[in-house]
């Protein structure tokens, strides 16, 4: 029987934890499209302590895996993304930072994908990335609470630290794909040399 290697698991205690912040998402879109602004608060708390958690599981008992690197940033950029688009529904947000955000992880997740097909291995998060997004959970939690002068510090700083985050992805990217490429080449002139000395020692 084959072993599924630890790298190559879903069900993992962080994996899980993870899940469980994306099904937050239903009951935090409800409270806040019914004006239950404290408790929806709370929720957000939660989802920002399970963000904590998932990760220092994963790394406390060597568990980190390339489903978590996966369904760890979609859980945030779902939750996330969810309140942003209820609260500016609700006028609490300016349409353009939502579409700035909205954008960001399209950019994010695009780049990831097209990254995927030339390395087997799903690269994690950049800390600028999560600073971004803790900058973004901050303006969202401000806004919430209808605190707009916070709300408006923590778009402004959200700007600059998304900003920073695409200019690390795309270094990230570009990155893997000359490595990539590189590779390829050292292969390719790997296996001229072989065939050559192989035809050399066939010759009379």
């Amino acid at each position: 029987m084959m072993i599924q290697a630890e790298s190559d698991r879903f069900w993992t205690a962080s994996n899980v934890v993870s899940l469980f912040r994306l099904l937050l998402t239903g009951p935090v879109v409800y409270l806040l499209l019914n004006e239950m602004r404290v408790a929806a608060f709370v929720v957000c708390l939660l989802s920002a302590f399970t963000d904590y958690l998932d990760g220092k599981l994963a790394r406390s008992t060597n568990t980190v895996s390339e489903w978590g690197k996966v369904i760890d940033p979609i859980a945030d950029k779902v939750f996330i993304g969810a309140i942003l688009i209820v609260l500016l529904v609700q006028g609490l947000y300016p349409v353009w930072f939502v579409v700035l955000v909205l954008a960001r992880d399209g950019i994010i997740l695009a780049g990831g994908l097209w990254v995927r097909r030339y390395t087997p291995v799903v690269p994690p998060s950049l800390p600028s990335g999560k600073w971004a997004v803790a900058a973004i959970s901050a303006s969202g939690f401000c806004a919430m609470m209808v605190w707009i002068t916070a709300r408006d510090v923590f778009i402004f700083i959200s700007c600059m630290l998304i900003a920073v985050s695409l200019w690390d992805y795309g270094r990230r990217f570009y990155g893997i794909l000359r490595q990539n490429q590189e590779n390829i080449l050292e292969r390719d002139g790997s296996v001229a040399v072989r065939q050559t000395q192989g035809g050399s020692q066939q010759d009379p």
